[in-house]
């Protein structure tokens, strides 16, 4: 039970839901459900037996990366979540997360360099760290490049949706006005008269798919000629070098 909710990242309080209990029961009348307490002991007594084991661990290990991310949760409060990873003496990869823990507002350079250190120390790998990869903003940025001895590496995932999202900006005006025929046509009133018109002119339903087959005709078309004129270049690169 315990195993399910903390390797599923499941709600504490679903222990306490009177639906589930039930569930519970149906699958086995014998299993006694434990309460919130007993599944809160169970999970700290777990950290405070791994925790040294994982710490030991990386004794033995010669460098680290991480990845460190900040976010605001619910409550408005800013939370930093820490993963490590390593390769160890068989080279494979090995990944855990560090810690998520709470950083004051504001949520400065200094506040999360402040924090970052204190995990580090407290696991005993501020010397090891080689790497930390993070996103693009500034006080990421400049929290690792204000910490000696390490290299940042930026997020390749959130470079490519910022270049993405400015990649599409030309086309922001013409994609609100696609969300407003969308919203318009969504409207009951509106959805039933065209969906009457589809009944009634059957025909139209007919040159929009005979329209859309030629759209896709001419893409592929257009894909064909791309290729042919990558191949040709090619080969004629192979006389020219």
């Amino acid at each position: 039970m315990v195993d399910w909710i903390v390797l599923d990242s499941q709600p504490l309080y679903l222990i306490e839901n009177e639906a589930f209990r039930r569930f519970i029961y149906e699958l086995d009348p014998a299993f006694t459900m434990p309460c919130l307490a007993t599944v809160k002991k169970i999970v700290y007594d777990a950290f405070n037996y791994s925790f040294p084991q994982l710490k030991n661990m990386l004794t033995q290990v010669a460098f680290v990366s991480l990845t460190m991310d900040l976010w605001t949760a619910r409550n408005r409060q800013g939370y930093l979540g820490v993963t490590c990873s390593y390769l160890n003496q068989s080279f494979k990869l090995c990944e855990f997360t560090l810690d998520i823990t709470y950083v004051r507002y504001p949520h400065t350079a200094v506040h999360i360099k402040d924090t970052l250190e204190s995990i580090l120390n407290e696991w005993g790998i501020r010397e090891k760290v080689f790497t930390i990869t993070t996103d693009n903003a500034s006080n990421m940025k400049k929290c690792v490049h204000d910490m000696e001895g390490v290299n940042r590496l930026g997020c390749t995932a959130h470079t490519l949706q910022l270049v993405i999202g400015k990649g599409m900006k030309p086309a922001e005006i013409l994609i609100a006005r696609v969300k407003q025929l969308i919203d318009f046509f969504m409207r009951p009133k509106q959805s039933e008269r065209l969906e009457d018109a589809q009944k009634n002119f059957p025909e139209l339903s007919d040159e929009l798919e005979k329209e859309i087959a030629i759209q896709n005709d001419e893409e592929e078309n257009e894909l064909e000629e791309q290729e042919t004129i990558v191949k040709l270049t090619k080969f004629v690169l192979k006389f020219i070098y």
